[in-house]
């Protein structure tokens, strides 16, 4: 399970796992990585998802900020296992 990304502590209910396959279209690297999607209802009562990493760091998507662990490039291809 996650951390809760609205506090940083304790674990969240309801965590779904989801993997992503990254590929750096610079240097031709490719990493898996698994993040906890975590939904809930935020302040001004809008349903929302979070994605936490690996490392517990909360974002809202992993597919839009991605950058390459060996190159540090950002043009990052991201699929589904198998995809």
């Amino acid at each position: 399970m996650a951390e809760d990304p609205r506090t940083g502590t304790g674990e969240v209910p309801g965590a779904v796992p989801e993997t992503f396959v990254f590929a750096c279209r610079g240097c031709g690297y490719v990493w898996q990585a698994v993040f906890q999607v975590v939904f809930f209802t935020d302040p001004t009562s809008l349903y929302t998802q979070e994605y936490v990493d690996e490392a517990g760091r909360a974002m809202r998507s992993p597919l839009t900020d991605a950058v390459c662990p060996r190159c540090g490039g950002r043009r990052v291809r991201v699929t589904a296992p198998g995809g």
